[in-house]
């Protein structure tokens, strides 16, 4: 036990060892590859530059929209929800079969997701006001919403988990039924998106989306933790080929833009909120999976291989959280080094040439990052709670509602007082609801 308090690689090693043969390991690597593919894909879309002496921030997609074929290969968000669905169904199944609490096992996801969280939103929490005696408001704006972007994944999921006990109950009961039916209402909600002429309201039911679709996904998650294997090469390379001429047919022949990210200059998101889209990257990613499996799960097999993969997943929401702001606090740094770096023309053969370094320098701070906050989140879950299920069901709502809220609008202000001081205060409200921070909590230690 001495030797896995050395080093960070050697408590990896440790706990690869302890790993036990019945374990998906191809669950935990998608989601460590997926957390690369955001860190790297955010950070490769950014695209700070000079012009006439002042720093302008932009988007690479926004700058060239051939590259928005490129989000077909990192848009990874469906592999989130569908491992989610996953896992949230054997944990489920494992509670009910011991005859465990569902506000219990909620209670216990929530703090997982939340733990890295509340030091992240101290962080900004200080940070803004100190910044705002120097930062211009609408920078400092713009500064803290890019921070904060990632939330709004951890806001829609933390929905999708408080929903889980009720959609896997209804998987088990009504199966493939569970899932064809929020697909058919994504799939109305975005025939009005792409007609509003129809009516002045067309639009606003494909905010609806963020749930139908993601839900959809994540109900898939339960199909494969029931059938307990990918599909068959030969049924991979099937699903590939559907779902590639579905992405084909709705971007590059239908409606939808071909970017499969947020981009400000198209009319249509397929993000923001989702769109059916996404039905087909999804498709296209059980395809990849199935194909790929086999060799993935060899290469898993091997004990360092496999320590990287425990390593990282050991960090992944860490990473995810503080990514952005590491990129932002560094983009800062070199403003007050007179722009150093961002002179090279965007997207230029130099440019994409120094990408690597761009990325290197950005992993000094966020391994900084990780390894101030990573223990809080290593640590998370290390007890149980058993609120109230209304107080918990209200918790996890304004929990989300201020996620979802620092996402879209940030945590600065650009009026009034700098701090959006009801994002960080539904927050708060949340983790007391929930019995993360309850003064009287009902607790039991495992």
């Amino acid at each position: 036990m001495e030797q896995t308090k050395r080093t960070v690689w050697s408590r990896a090693l440790y706990v690869a060892d302890q790993t036990p043969e019945s374990r998906n390991r191809l669950i935990d690597f998608l989601r460590a590859f997926s957390i690369l593919i955001v860190v790297f894909g955010h950070w490769l879309a950014a695209v700070p530059f000079v012009v006439n002496g002042e720093l302008t921030l932009s988007h690479a997609l926004e700058l060239d929209d051939k590259l928005h074929f490129l989000t077909w290969a990192i848009q990874i968000m469906p592999i989130f929800f569908m491992v989610g669905g996953y896992s949230n169904a054997l944990s489920l199944k494992s509670v009910y079969r011991k005859g465990g609490k569902r506000r219990t096992w909620l209670a216990a996801r929530y703090v997982r997701l939340m733990t890295p969280i509340i030091p992240f939103l101290i962080v900004w929490s200080i940070l803004v006001p100190l910044l705002a005696v120097g930062v211009e408001p609408g920078l400092l704006k713009l500064a803290s919403q890019a921070a904060a972007v990632p939330l709004w994944f951890l806001s829609v999921y933390l929905l999708a988990v408080a929903l889980a006990p009720w959609t896997y109950k209804a998987w088990l009961k009504w199966r493939w039924r569970t899932l064809w039916v929020p697909a058919l209402l994504a799939v109305v909600a975005d025939v009005f998106r792409v007609n509003p002429d129809w009516a002045s309201w067309a639009t606003y039911p494909s905010w609806f989306n963020y749930l139908f679709v993601w839900l959809t996904v994540h109900q898939i998650g339960y199909a494969w933790a029931e059938r307990g294997k990918e599909l068959s090469v030969p049924k991979g390379v099937i699903a590939l080929l559907v779902g590639y001429a579905a992405l084909i047919l709705l971007t590059v022949v239908g409606p939808f833009p071909v970017a499969l990210v947020g981009v400000d200059s198209e009319a249509i998101s397929n993000t923001t909120p989702p769109s059916i889209v996404l039905f087909a990257q999804t498709i296209i990613q059980i395809g990849w999976i199935s194909v790929l499996s086999g060799p993935i799960k060899r290469l898993l097999s091997q004990r360092n291989v496999w320590a990287t993969v425990v390593l990282i997943s050991g960090m992944i929401m860490s990473l995810y959280v503080w990514h952005m702001t590491a990129m932002v606090l560094t983009i800062g740094a070199g403003t007050l080094l007179g722009n150093l770096g961002f002179s090279i023309d965007p997207l230029s053969q130099t440019w994409w040439l120094t990408r690597p370094v761009w990325f290197a320098v950005l992993l000094v701070p966020l391994l900084i990052f990780v390894a101030i906050f990573g223990r809080h989140e290593q640590k998370a879950g290390t007890g149980e709670t058993s609120p109230r299920p209304l107080a918990l069901g209200i918790g996890v709502l304004i929990s989300a509602i201020g996620l979802g809220s620092s996402a879209a609008f940030g945590i600065a202000s650009d009026e009034g007082f700098p701090l959006r001081w009801w994002v960080p205060l539904a927050l708060i409200i949340g983790t007391f609801l929930t019995g993360m921070f309850t003064l009287f909590p009902e607790r039991s230690k495992r």
